[in-house]
């Protein structure tokens, strides 16, 4: 059975709060109510006195008269009676027993002689009676179950997402990743409903990585056969021929370097980045600069010229990780020289582009076909060109891999003269 402690957490607090509240709102009416009674009750043996002399002056109509304008309910508390033992003087101050009435008393003679007995009884002196808590037995229950209906609407309204939640998780942890909770909250318009947008975003950021790495591993299984085929090809040749030892050997050795330079290509694609900080700050125009350098002594034996040029430029600080934006802006220039003949040259340009740095390489080499342009920054996607060399199509799924940690895009088009433009906007720092 799932355990529902919050739920009843939730329902009894929220149920006292809820009493407390009603009671002390009671409480403090009753007494606004008592004290408005005590000032309209106020010197009431003094109020029975006038009428007493105004009887004994005027008459009983006077006396009728002056207890009819008195407010209410004081009014309906004075009594004139006749006095039915002429002789008797009555003047006291008394509590009946009963019902714990007040009761205030005197006598009085009209001119016409006849006695009259003016009385004051307070008969809302019982009210105590047929009260829990100082407060009306029907109050109480209406109080009562109010307070217990709203505080469950309450409880099963908190916990009713949070129990969603926990099965959610319990899905994921499951390796159920379908589940989605934002369709059921959405209606809430508040914090719960935010959560289950983040719980949904969280599964299908979980989705994903979970099919990257299934088709990376499916990718890697692939790739590495034919380095491994052919170190089998060679070791059979080997044991089956002993003259050609040395041939096979130098084959073994080619396809193990083939091997361990793949691998650490892998290694770098699936190297979990969350770990690396993102916290430097760096001038990307300073650091372009450097691998421009690094790129023109690398193409000078093949001829092609590289050019760097800053337009517009306020500014060039990035905030991220001068490592990572260094290896794929580099892999990307290395590419252009791979594909550029001797005398063609690579033109790298630096520009602000809206909240953005754009970095585009150009080069003059054979471009790639329109239908593959949307391909090649996944991995192991090679372009079938005698200019690419012996790469393993892992280079700029890399850059692409880093350029989006940063919150960055990158594209390819080919220009309309001929050759490749690759473009990065990568968002420059601000404070």
């Amino acid at each position: 059975m799932m355990n529902r402690r919050l739920f009843w957490k939730i329902l009894i607090i929220f149920w006292g709060i809820f009493y407390l509240t009603f009671q002390l709102t009671w409480i403090g009416l009753n007494f606004y109510m008592e004290s408005r009674e005590s000032r309209t009750f106020y010197h009431i043996q003094t109020k029975v006195e006038m009428i007493a002399q105004l009887l004994q002056i005027s008459g009983e109509q006077e006396a009728v008269n002056f207890i009819a304008h008195l407010p209410e309910p004081e009014r309906t508390c004075f009594s004139i009676s006749l006095l039915q033992t002429p002789d008797l003087y009555v003047e006291s101050e008394t509590e009946n027993s009963n019902d714990g009435s007040f009761i205030y008393q005197k006598t009085s003679t009209a001119p016409d002689g006849i006695s009259y007995l003016i009385s004051f009884k307070d008969h809302d002196q019982n009210y105590n009676k047929g009260m829990i808590f100082n407060m009306p037995i029907p109050m109480f229950l209406m109080g009562i179950t109010g307070g217990l209906l709203f505080s469950l609407f309450l409880a099963w309204n908190l916990t009713r997402p949070m129990k969603l939640l926990r099965k959610g998780f319990y899905k994921v942890s499951q390796g159920d990743l379908s589940v989605r909770l934002f369709d059921k909250l959405k209606k809430r318009h508040d914090e719960l409903s935010e959560l289950a947008w983040e719980f949904d975003l969280m599964v299908e950021q979980l989705s994903t990585l979970i099919s990257d790495r299934q088709a990376l591993l499916h990718d890697v299984s692939h790739e590495l056969r034919t380095p491994l085929a052919r170190l089998q090809l060679a070791i059979g040749i080997a044991q089956q021929n002993k003259q050609n030892i040395d041939t096979s050997l130098e084959r073994i050795e080619l396809e193990s370097e083939r091997l361990d330079t793949m691998i650490g290509e892998i290694l770098n694609y699936s190297r979990d980045d969350t770990a690396n900080s993102l916290d430097e700050y760096f001038d990307l125009k300073e650091l372009i600069s450097v691998i421009v350098a690094d790129a023109k002594y690398e193409a000078e034996p093949q001829e092609v010229y590289v050019n760097f040029t800053v337009v517009s430029v306020a500014h060039s600080i990035i905030k991220g990780n001068s490592e990572q934006i260094r290896r794929a802006v580099e892999n990307i220039i290395r590419n252009a020289i791979r594909f550029s003949k001797a005398g063609q040259s690579i033109d790298i340009t630096l520009k602000e582009s809206g909240r953005y740095l754009q970095i585009d390489v150009k080069d003059n080499g054979p471009g790639i076909d329109e239908h593959k342009l949307s391909s090649i920054f996944e991995p192991f996607v090679r372009i079938q060109s005698p200019q690419l060399g012996k790469g393993y199509g892992l280079g700029l799924a890399i850059a692409r891999k880093s350029i989006v940690m940063h919150n960055g895009a990158i594209q390819a088009r080919n220009r309309d003269s001929g050759g490749l433009i690759m473009t990065i906007k990568l968002p420059y720092w601000h404070s």
